[in-house]
This record gives structure tokens, sequence and C-alpha cells, in this order.
């Protein structure tokens, strides 16, 4: 099939009876490394359909990127025209969902809509779904109560209401999804993945904190930079990009930036350094809704401190991460060096790992997804 000059076939999965077709649409599934949870519910006999923005912008480069198929997804994708590309909240496909060939060729038996429920995104997948009389899941991770305009509290309560399954990426996240209007018995707490753990952990160069993640001032780099420098044992090396990249240049004393990295680069990182900090601070209009770089740190053995805002209590008691109260620069200079040398960063590096390879992993989340399509009955 020819759709928008790009060739779209159906994902099948031929060693197992197929249970369902899922439609999913998902702005995230640009990047393929976010497709990984979708080639798991393949692996679990599933046809798949899915639709993806043909092309997103983001902060760190002015050039647009375009979607590529995690390998085993290769014809699953859909990308088509959007408006706004790079507007997670804002953007929505172009032209008619219900007259798309390609999708009313694979004739969907239950859809997955990784959206908000207030974005015009998530409002039009789910108004396709309901004019269908499709089941549908649709994504829930705000975890704060932000002001929005009426129309948006409106129509994110009509969206939440008819879900037959709010994916909550934590638990705030799932308590706000049922103030907002959701069936308390259709929300389950399902977080992010990650592909898996390693099967041997590496030996770790002591004294180095690591940091990934957005160059903003919500994600405390500013304490950062001050922890690291009161306690001339530690060093410093960053990956990621932003507003915040005048700090690095020039760089800080014991201070090395990475720039960007393709995710295969990161995870090598992880593995170079001797402990993670996530220092995030919570701002009037955003919280920490998950830090899947704990997850990620984890995963390799290496241990991570964090400031206990947003959602990363939550994520510490499942995976034992040090915690730092908010704003406390010298607690998380101490902690720091308490993880990044020694016995006890070792110890907290293999716990969290056991939990990551119980809780977190893409092989884990897909059966969750698969248990509830299963669950579903169609049109």
């Amino acid at each position: 099939m020819i759709v928008a000059g790009r060739s779209v076939g159906v994902c099948f999965c031929h060693d197992r009876e197929v249970t369902k077709r899922v439609l999913v649409f998902s702005h995230a599934s640009v990047v393929a490394a976010n497709q990984s949870v979708y080639a798991e519910l393949r692996s679990l006999g599933h046809e798949l359909l899915i639709v993806t923005p043909d092309t997103w912008r983001h902060d760190f480069s002015q050039h647009p990127f375009h979607p590529e198929a995690h390998a085993g997804l290769q014809g699953c994708l859909l990308p088509l025209r959007v408006s706004r590309a790079g507007a997670p909240q804002r953007f929505r496909y172009r032209g008619s969902l219900h007259r798309n060939s390609a999708i009313r060729a694979f004739d969907p038996e239950v859809c997955i809509i990784e959206e908000e429920s207030f974005s015009l995104a998530g409002l039009q997948c789910a108004r396709f779904a309901r004019s269908k009389a499709l089941p549908y899941a649709i994504q829930a991770a705000e975890n704060l109560d932000r002001s929005m305009p009426w129309p948006a509290k409106r129509w994110r309560r009509v969206v939440l209401r008819h879900a037959s399954l709010v994916i909550a990426r934590s638990r705030a996240a799932g308590d706000r999804a049922i103030g907002w209007g959701a069936m308390p018995d259709n929300v389950d707490v399902v977080p992010h993945g990650i592909d898996g753990v390693v099967e041997t952990i590496t030996p770790r160069r002591e004294g180095v904190v690591g940091y990934v993640g957005r160059l903003v001032e919500s994600k405390g780099l500013t304490d950062l930079l001050q922890a690291v420098a009161m306690d001339e044992s530690l060093s410093l090396e960053v990956v990621g990009d932003g507003e915040l990249r005048t700090l690095f240049s020039p760089l800080p004393a014991r201070v090395r930036w990475h720039g960007a990295l393709a995710p295969e680069r990161v995870a090598e990182f992880y593995e170079s350094i001797s402990v993670l900090a996530l220092p995030s601070r919570t701002t009037p209009t955003w919280t920490e809704q998950f830090g899947r770089v704990i997850i990620e740190a984890l995963a390799v053995g290496r241990p991570v401190v964090a400031y206990d805002s947003g959602e990363i209590p939550w994520v510490s008691e499942m995976t034992g991460i040090t915690l730092v109260p908010e704003g406390d620069v010298r607690g998380l200079s101490e902690a720091l060096r308490r993880n990044a040398y020694g016995d006890e960063g070792v110890r907290l590096g293999e716990l969290g790992r056991a939990a990551v390879l119980q809780h977190f992993t893409n092989e884990s989340v897909a059966k969750r997804l698969d248990a509830w399509v299963n669950s579903t009955t169609g049109n």
C-alpha cells in the first residue's frame, strides 16, 4: 500500500496466532527507540499500525527530523502530515483520519493513544476511536493541575471518561486523571519502559558524576554545578543541550560537556560514570513526571541521587535511589560523594538494576498492554 509516497504494510507476527489489530497514535514514535514497547507488543501476537507525525522538531536543532522504524517494525509506521510539529499538546494530524486509506484497510479493533487527554491530537484521535466504536487507551503523564482554557478542560473530561484504559505514567498522574473525569477502575499505573538491563555490571570510574537531560533551569543544573564545586573529589560529565548551555562555556573546573548524544551512545555514557544526578526543581508549571534517566542509569547498575521533587519519590520507593530534599545543595554534594565512592553506590546500583528488571522493562510494560488489548471487544 502506498500512502503519501511511502510504502505502508501490516506488521504481522508469523510465529503466533494474532490476537488483535492495534492502531497506535504516538508522536513520541518519531524516535525509533520510543517504539520498543510496540515491538514487544507485536512479539506477543498482534498486528500493529503506528501513526506518527511525518516530521518533528525539537529545541536542540534548527532542522526537523523524520520517523524511522525500530528493528522489527519495518512497514508498521504510517507517517502523516501534522500542523505545529514539535508542540506535543498543540499539534494535530492534517486531513481526515476516517478517510485515510491505510487506516481503513487496516480495520483496527483497538486503539492506543500515546497523547495527553487535553492535547489537540489526543482529542482528535479519541474522537476517531469513538466514532468507530473502538475501545481506546489514553496516556496520562501530567501530574500538575495546571491552568488551561475551559474548552481543553471540557474535552479532557470527555476523553478520559470514555477511555477503556488510562495509562498513567505515575501514581500522581493516575490520581489527576481520576480527578479530571477518568473512571477509577479504568486507570492503571503503567510506567515508561526501557529495552532491558545489562547481564553484568561493569566496574565504574569512582568520583564521576553524570547528568543526562535538557539543559534548563527546572532540571537543577545550577544546583548540580554548585554541589560538584563543593567537593574536589568529584567531577561532572554532562550529556544534553538547551538554553543553559552557556553554563558550560567556558567549562567550569572538573566539568565536561558532551552535548547531545545518540541513544546508543547515551547507554555507553551511563557505564562511564559512577553515579547519576537528577536534581529536578519544581516550577509553577512543571514538576518531574517520572525521570526516565533514573531507570536508564539503574539498568546498567549505576546508582542515582535525586531531589525529592515531583514523582521521583514514587520511583525511589521501587528502586531505592538516594533522595535529597529539593534545594539542599550541600546535601546533594554529600550524597553524590557517598554514591560515587566505595561499596554503598555499588550496592544501590545492583538493587536498582534488579528493580528495573522487575518493573520497568518494555517487555513487562508490553505484557500489561497485551492483557488489556486481549480483554477488549472491538467493533
